[in-house]
């Protein structure tokens, strides 16, 4: 602010300086005699003339250079009015004196459009987004702090075109920036007169919409944009592909001056804010900010931090849960859980971080450390033990859908030298919710690579028997939810029992998680369950106590 300031500061002073030196030269003309003595020597005064005209052309351009707009137009109309007057007093005076001054008016002319026409272009290439026409980020932050200065009520709205990077991949990028342009148009025709759009980056958009409303009438016409079909020309799509068309997801923030926020920091990511909570929403993915919105935002942000705060200073810690035969109690292998313990010895639930986690990247650092650290604890553990014993580790379905997942996997294994064959990675049926091919892609590689699959929780999710048939699964665990009233509803016995039976049908073992009562044990006997994990015979151990399970 202070920057502009002294911008318009110096912007008056040389305007005046320059309607100075105009009526300087035309009080010079009509006052001063046509030789001007200054002592013993002589001046013209067609020379002095020049000399203010001279100075008068430096203050022209330099206010073209403040303010490309405003100063060439009082420029223009100073030289303008000047070569107006010259001519004149040619016509009256019958006089081809003034001559020189008038051609270097017209050339003075000339210099002034080209340098206004030189500023026009940097400030075009500096707030102009070159694909949409839509203003900057640049302009976008300038403008924002501008209405903030003038108290003018107004709502930022946060646009996000969903997927977009998938459109490129899809259709490719001269086909992408189409669509971005024709998404351009779409969105300037849903806006109002007194509304301003933003490009900021990719996909993502602002637009400063009128605080005199609200702005639903805008926001509609916004996500119909959703339902126009785009079509794309031959001749920007990827040779031989087989789409011509295409739709696309829109999603909405908004966040209001003053109401909300009084700073545009704030107001920005209140915005942002509302966004996020848009692209959850179903249907129509419009959202406003509100308080409640700001108190979980900074328990999410609470629990980032507190997470890399874990895996920088070691707070993190593992145990282990183990896993028998239910029908000789022998000791099958371990499920792998993470525990946070701060150092003044409280501990955090992983209620608290792992759900924070899943929202954010930091879930791939968490698989990464419970993996890493498994397998560097058990290594000598299942290398010198008798038993094959099986170390189970939970891996999140947004990990296991990236794509280089099992390489990853594969390289921890190489390099803490764990054997492949005791690893077992446990997935939910969730993971088969999105990228389910790139999901079974990973599980084929880690199978091939001699990892063992469980599919965790099973009987909680929506997996179908046909997506459950592709996957080269090792185990199904049966969730506690179906365990816990197995005693008492012969319903849930009929379903423990079905779900038995369907994974012995697939090559399966079957694990029964949860298990707390010689009662529940008895009856999953019953039911010929392979395996148990639970209170029951083992709550989570302490790694020094896991060892010495395996030792004893």
């Amino acid at each position: 602010m202070r920057y502009f300031l002294k911008k318009y500061v110096l912007f008056g002073i040389c305007t005046f300086a320059t309607l100075f030196c105009f009526f300087s030269s035309s009080f010079v003309d009509r006052s001063f005699p046509e030789i001007i003595y200054i002592g013993s020597f002589s001046l013209l005064r067609s020379s002095l003339q020049g000399i203010i005209a001279s100075f008068n052309m430096c203050l022209c351009l330099l206010l073209v250079s403040l303010n490309y707009k405003y100063g060439s137009r009082i420029s223009i109309g100073l030289v303008t009015f000047s070569i107006i007057a010259i001519i004149s007093k040619v016509i009256r005076f019958r006089s081809l004196t003034p001559i020189p001054g008038l051609i270097t008016s017209i050339i003075m002319l000339f210099v002034i459009y080209i340098v206004y026409s030189f500023y026009k272009k940097i400030w075009k290439n500096s707030f102009i987004d070159y694909l949409t026409g839509f203003k900057n980020r640049r302009k976008f932050g300038e403008d924002i702090e501008a209405k903030i200065h003038d108290k003018d009520p107004f709502w930022l709205a946060c646009i996000e075109i969903e997927g977009f990077k998938q459109i490129n991949d899809i259709y490719g990028l001269q086909a992408g920036d189409h669509i971005l342009k024709e998404l351009a148009k779409n969105l300037k025709a849903s806006i109002g007169k007194k509304d301003s759009l933003y490009r900021v980056t990719g996909a993502n958009f602002y637009c400063i919409l009128d605080g005199a409303s609200r702005p639903e009438t805008v926001l509609k016409e916004i996500m119909e944009i959703e339902h126009r079909l785009i079509v794309i020309p031959d001749s920007v799509l990827v040779k031989d592909s087989a789409y011509k068309s295409c739709k696309f997801s829109i999603s909405v923030g908004l966040a209001s001056f003053p109401d909300d926020a009084m700073d545009s920091i704030t107001l920005l990511k209140f915005s942002d804010v509302a966004l996020a909570y848009a692209k959850k929403k179903e249907g129509n993915k419009v959202s406003f900010f509100n308080k409640s919105m700001e108190s979980e935002e900074i328990k999410q942000k609470e629990a980032e931090l507190l997470i890399n705060e874990a895996i920088e200073k070691n707070y993190f810690y593992l145990v282990y849960q183990p896993q028998y035969t239910i029908a000789d109690k022998k000791l099958r292998g371990f499920e792998t859980l993470i525990r946070c313990r701060k150092p003044d010895g409280s501990i955090i639930s992983p209620a608290v971080f792992i759900p924070a986690a899943e929202k954010s990247n930091l879930i791939f650092k968490i698989d990464d450390y419970v993996l890493r650290r498994a397998m560097t604890e058990f290594k000598d553990v299942v290398k010198n033990s008798c038993q094959n014993l099986t170390i189970s580790v939970n891996v999140s379905a947004k990990n296991m859908a990236r794509m280089n997942f099992a390489d990853n996997v594969k390289n921890i294994l190489t390099e803490t030298g764990f054997p492949a064959n005791n690893l077992e990675i446990e997935i939910t049926e969730y993971s088969l919710a999105d990228s389910i091919n790139t999901t079974i892609a990973n599980i084929v590689e880690l199978r091939d690579f001699g990892v063992q699959i469980a599919l965790d929780d099973f009987g909680t999710g929506y997996t179908s028997i046909a997506q459950l048939l592709k996957l080269p699964i090792n185990l199904l665990k049966i969730d506690k939810s179906l365990i816990d009233d197995i005693e008492v509803n012969q319903m849930n016995r009929d379903l423990v029992d079905s779900v038995i039976y369907m994974g012995h049908v697939m090559n399966c073992e079957v694990i029964s998680e949860g298990v707390e009562t010689e009662r529940q044990l008895a009856l999953l006997n019953e039911h010929k369950c392979d395996f148990v994990q639970g209170f029951v015979w083992g709550k989570p151990l302490e790694y020094q106590d896991a060892v010495q399970l395996c030792k004893s």
